[in-house]
Order: C-alpha cells, then sequence, then structure tokens
C-alpha cells in the first residue's frame, strides 16, 4: 500500500468510526424509554445531537485555522470519546444527559468537517476522486450493517453495560486512526469571486431542490425511530437498516453507472417519495421478510436520492455558487435531522408509533409527488 493510499485508509476508518459513534445510537430510544424517559425525552436527545452539529460546523474551519486537519481530528475524536463516556454515565440526570449529548455532537461535528477537509485533499486527481467519493459514501453506510446489529445484539442478550459504551470504544477508535494521520496543510482557497447568496437564491431551481431535499431529510431520519416502531411490532429492527445499508451501497458502487444514465432531474423526487411510501409500508409490517424488503426499497431510495441532490447542483447553478448551494443542501438535511425526532415526539403519543410513522411518511411522499408533477417534470437544466 502506497502512502497516500495508507493515508486514505486512515481517513476511511476516522469516518467509519465516527460514523458507527453516531449510529450506536440509532437504538437508544426505546432503551432510553425502558429507563422511564418519554417519547418527547427521546426525541429531545435526538435533536439536540443534531442542532449542535448543525451550529458547530463553522467550528470546525475555525479550529483547523489554529490547528492543522490532524490535531483537529485527534482532538474530537478525544472530546467525542469523553462525552459518549458522560453519556453512558448520566442515564440517571435528564439534564446531564442532554448536556453530554451535546458535547458529542459538538465532537463530531468538527470531526466531520475535519475529516471532509482531509478527503478534499488526499483525493487531488479525478481519478482518485471518483473512487474516493464511492468509498467515504458507503463507508457512511457500513455502519448501519455493522454497529447496529452488534448494538441490537448486546441488547437481546441483556447487556446494556456493553451498549451504551460501544460509542466510547468507536470514539477511541477514531482518536486511534487519526493519530497515524499525517499533518495535511489546510488553506481555504482564496483569489476567487463566489457568487453571493442574494443573486443564489434567485437562481431557477434553487428553492425547488432545498424542498426537496428537505422531504428526503424528513423521511430518512425517521431511521432514528424505527427501533422504536421495530420493538412495537415485535421485529428486530437490523432486518431493516442491515437491508437499507446493503441496498444504498450497492446502489452508490455497482449501480452507479445505471442510475446515472437518467436525468437527475426525474430522480431526486422520486427517490424521496419511494421513501416516504416505504415508511407507511414498513408500518404495516410484522416480519423479518417485509422488514428487509422494506428496508431494501428504503436503501435503493437514499443510495439514489442524497448524490442526486448533491450533483444537481452542478447541473443547475454556474461554479461560482457550489460552496454556497452545497452548503446550503447539507444544511437543509441537517435541519431535517434536528427537526424530525422531535416532530415524532410529539405526533407519536398522539397518534402511536404506527400512526406517527404512517402520517409522516404518507406527508413525505404526498409533498415529493407534488414537486415532481407540479416542478421537476417540465425541468431542463444546461451543464455550466
Amino acid at each position: 500500500m502506497s502512502k497516500k493510499n495508507a493515508q486514505i485508509f486512515l481517513i476511511f476508518i476516522a469516518y467509519y468510526s465516527i460514523s458507527c459513534l453516531s449510529n450506536a445510537y440509532f437504538l437508544f430510544g426505546p432503551f432510553y424509554e425502558k429507563l422511564g424517559a418519554t417519547p418527547r425525552e427521546v426525541g429531545l436527545f435526538f435533536s439536540v445531537f443534531y442542532l449542535v452539529m448543525l451550529l458547530c460546523r463553522p467550528l470546525g474551519s475555525a479550529v483547523m485555522e489554529r490547528l492543522d486537519i490532524r490535531r483537529t481530528m485527534i482532538a474530537s475524536a478525544v472530546m467525542s470519546a469523553a462525552a459518549t463516556a458522560g453519556v453512558a454515565l448520566s442515564l440517571g440526570n435528564a439534564t446531564l444527559l442532554i448536556f453530554f449529548r451535546a458535547l458529542t455532537g459538538v465532537g463530531v461535528s468538527v470531526m466531520i468537517v475535519a475529516n471532509i477537509a482531509a478527503q478534499s485533499i488526499l483525493l487531488d486527481d479525478e481519478k482518485t476522486r471518483g473512487v474516493g467519493i464511492a468509498l467515504f459514501t458507503t463507508g457512511s453506510m457500513f455502519p448501519i450493517a455493522t454497529a447496529v446489529p452488534l448494538c441490537e445484539w448486546f441488547l437481546s442478550r441483556g447487556w446494556d453495560g456493553a451498549f451504551i459504551w460501544t460509542p466510547v470504544v468507536f470514539s477511541l477508535l477514531c482518536a486511534g486512526a487519526s493519530f497515524f494521520v499525517e499533518d495535511l496543510k489546510y488553506s481555504a482557497k482564496s483569489g476567487k469571486e463566489w457568487g453571493g447568496y442574494s443573486d443564489l437564491f434567485k437562481s431557477r431551481g434553487v428553492m425547488l431542490l432545498l424542498a426537496t431535499a428537505a422531504v428526503m431529510s424528513l423521511a430518512d431520519t425517521m431511521t432514528l425511530s424505527l427501533a422504536s416502531l421495530a420493538e412495537e411490532l415485535g421485529v428486530a429492527a437490523s432486518c431493516f437498516m442491515v437491508a437499507e445499508a446493503i441496498s444504498a451501497v450497492f446502489i452508490r458502487t455497482a449501480g452507479f453507472r445505471f442510475v446515472s444514465r437518467v436525468p437527475r432531474t426525474k430522480l431526486a423526487a422520486p427517490a424521496a417519495a419511494l421513501m416516504g411510501f416505504i415508511l407507511v409500508a414498513v408500518s404495516f409490517s410484522g416480519s423479518p421478510i417485509t422488514f428487509a424488503i422494506c428496508g431494501l426499497l428504503f436503501g435503493f431510495g437514499i443510495g439514489v436520492g442524497f448524490p442526486t441532490a448533491l450533483s444537481l447542483v452542478g447541473d443547475m447553478l454556474p461554479m461560482r455558487y457550489y460552496p454556497k448551494a452545497t452548503g446550503l443542501v447539507l444544511l437543509v438535511i441537517d435541519i431535517g435531522w434536528m427537526a424530525t425526532p422531535m416532530i415524532f415526539g410529539f405526533a407519536s403519543p398522539l397518534f402511536g408509533t404506527v400512526g406517527a410513522f404512517r402520517m409522516i411518511g404518507a406527508a413525505a411522499f404526498a409533498v415529493s409527488a407534488l414537486l415532481y408533477f407540479t416542478k421537476w417534470r417540465g425541468v431542463k437544466f444546461e451543464k455550466y
């Protein structure tokens, strides 16, 4: 393995580990409810993490300007380890639990920003970039097929301690990989005249893209509450999640060439609609097989939808708008991950877990279908 490839592998391990930390908490909802928490408290636990991640995006860049990428990655991983240990030790104190959960959001947010900066430096030619994007995109899905089943197995065996301390182990793995990363010089690109937000929002299709990304995020974030649905239906959540990960990884690698033949304007909203439909369908499921089938179809939707939404930025806009437009798409997705757990937390006591899934899924399906048939179907963009 060449020196550069070794660095890419270490960056990938750090990225995978920090994603495992985040995904390990997918099963925290039912676990926390058994300790006496209400659905709204569970929703707050999930939402505060994504709210802090959203707010701390600029912090990652600021820290990298003062430190190098390697030290930023190490520091954020160590902070994540300390914060997840705090979560494990404060299960009986709701205030401390939320505090440490928020602190986890700080560490994870800074780590992701630093990791993406490292990717952009290491993947500096077209051939490497194509392979790297596939690697890192699938890397974000592997934790669903590895960390989630592992945590579910711990809980099924009654090993609550092993479950709650698993995120700490992943944080330390991330810190270890980061320690062996060589210093990567980071500097913001200068000398370019980037477009302003006022002109960006006037550009054709921008608000449509953001609306579609918002609906997609609404549907995708419901996987945070899937463990609650699975427990109510008596099915293992991993049946859905592992199938989802396998499907999304396949679409983003082996299926990429096939999907790329379809105009992206014909893919984004239908992918979100498919995800909404599956949220409704899975609420009627009662067996591991139907749960897995729903997971496969949901994985197809997110496997196509997320990269399509980011790629549409390049289809729709001149290069001077790329940074801000990409950032806005990610911002909207982040807001969805922050808001949806709270929506579910308020809806589930009123309509039940199954009813909340059907209501939110139906809303995502209806809005996506409306956006496609009234807007996307007639849209054509010239590549700048």
